[in-house]
Protein backbone atom coordinates (compact mmCIF):
# COMPACT_ATOMS: atom_id res chain seq x y z
CA UNK A 1 0.00 0.00 0.00
CA UNK A 2 1.88 3.40 -1.00
CA UNK A 3 0.46 6.46 0.87
CA UNK A 4 0.44 9.96 -0.52
CA UNK A 5 3.27 11.93 0.68
CA UNK A 6 3.13 16.00 0.21
CA UNK A 7 6.11 17.80 0.20
CA UNK A 8 6.25 20.78 2.55
CA UNK A 9 8.83 23.98 1.15
CA UNK A 10 11.75 24.24 3.86
CA UNK A 11 11.38 28.44 4.65
CA UNK A 12 14.66 28.90 6.15
CA UNK A 13 14.31 31.95 8.25
CA UNK A 14 17.90 34.17 9.58
CA UNK A 15 17.51 34.96 13.19
CA UNK A 16 19.61 37.67 14.52
CA UNK A 17 23.15 36.04 16.36
CA UNK A 18 23.00 37.15 20.39
CA UNK A 19 26.31 37.20 22.30
CA UNK A 20 25.83 35.13 25.28
CA UNK A 21 25.64 36.42 28.68
CA UNK A 22 28.68 36.07 30.99
CA UNK A 23 28.96 36.03 34.49
CA UNK A 24 30.47 39.13 36.09
CA UNK A 25 27.71 41.32 33.82
CA UNK A 26 29.82 40.99 30.58
CA UNK A 27 32.30 43.51 31.59
CA UNK A 28 34.96 43.93 29.25
CA UNK A 29 39.10 42.03 30.11
CA UNK A 30 41.78 44.44 28.47
CA UNK A 31 43.93 42.76 26.83
CA UNK A 32 45.46 43.67 23.01
CA UNK A 33 47.36 41.92 20.41
CA UNK A 34 50.06 44.43 19.60
CA UNK A 35 49.68 44.72 15.96
CA UNK A 36 51.56 46.45 13.68
CA UNK A 37 52.85 49.15 16.48
CA UNK A 38 56.53 48.44 17.72
CA UNK A 39 57.06 47.66 21.13
CA UNK A 40 59.72 47.95 23.79
CA UNK A 41 62.41 45.34 24.38
CA UNK A 42 62.69 44.63 28.67
CA UNK A 43 65.68 43.32 30.04
CA UNK A 44 66.35 41.09 32.38
CA UNK A 45 66.25 42.57 36.07
CA UNK A 46 63.28 44.87 34.81
CA UNK A 47 60.21 44.59 36.68
CA UNK A 48 57.23 43.01 34.03
CA UNK A 49 54.41 45.79 34.29
CA UNK A 50 51.72 43.85 32.26
CA UNK A 51 50.98 40.32 32.18
CA UNK A 52 50.90 38.53 28.84
CA UNK A 53 52.36 36.66 26.69
CA UNK A 54 56.22 37.48 25.72
CA UNK A 55 59.00 36.46 22.56
CA UNK A 56 62.24 36.05 24.58
CA UNK A 57 65.25 36.64 21.95
CA UNK A 58 68.53 35.10 23.41
CA UNK A 59 71.75 36.83 22.96
CA UNK A 60 74.24 35.42 20.15
CA UNK A 61 71.24 33.23 18.92
CA UNK A 62 71.95 30.35 20.85
CA UNK A 63 68.37 29.52 21.04
CA UNK A 64 65.76 30.50 18.84
CA UNK A 65 63.06 33.11 19.67
CA UNK A 66 60.43 31.21 22.06
CA UNK A 67 57.24 32.22 23.98
CA UNK A 68 56.85 32.19 27.42
CA UNK A 69 53.59 33.86 29.60
CA UNK A 70 55.43 36.32 32.55
CA UNK A 71 52.99 37.98 35.45
CA UNK A 72 53.12 41.67 36.19
CA UNK A 73 55.33 42.43 39.73
CA UNK A 74 57.62 39.66 38.56
CA UNK A 75 61.31 40.14 37.35
CA UNK A 76 62.16 39.30 33.97
CA UNK A 77 64.36 36.36 34.59
CA UNK A 78 68.05 36.31 33.29
CA UNK A 79 68.82 33.38 30.91
CA UNK A 80 71.12 30.73 31.98
CA UNK A 81 73.66 31.01 28.95
CA UNK A 82 73.37 34.39 27.96
CA UNK A 83 72.77 36.05 31.40
CA UNK A 84 71.46 39.41 31.27
CA UNK A 85 72.19 39.85 27.82
CA UNK A 86 68.64 38.18 26.89
CA UNK A 87 65.63 40.40 25.84
CA UNK A 88 61.75 40.06 26.28
CA UNK A 89 59.20 41.84 23.67
CA UNK A 90 55.24 41.77 24.90
CA UNK A 91 53.73 39.89 22.07
CA UNK A 92 50.19 40.22 23.59
CA UNK A 93 48.44 40.68 26.85
CA UNK A 94 46.56 38.14 28.73
CA UNK A 95 44.52 38.16 32.23
CA UNK A 96 46.32 35.52 34.38
CA UNK A 97 43.24 33.29 35.64
CA UNK A 98 43.55 33.72 39.05
CA UNK A 99 44.08 37.42 39.09
CA UNK A 100 41.08 37.24 37.24
CA UNK A 101 37.98 38.91 39.50
CA UNK A 102 36.16 35.48 38.85
CA UNK A 103 38.09 33.00 39.80
CA UNK A 104 40.60 34.59 42.06
CA UNK A 105 40.79 33.77 45.77
CA UNK A 106 37.30 34.88 47.83
CA UNK A 107 38.48 37.46 50.29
Amino acid sequence: MQTNRKTIPLQVTRTRYEHPRVKGGGKSRPHSGRGDRPTPLFSAGETVRETGIYEVIHDREHRTAHEVVMLSGDSFPPCDICMERVRFRLIRTAPYIFQDEDFGEPT
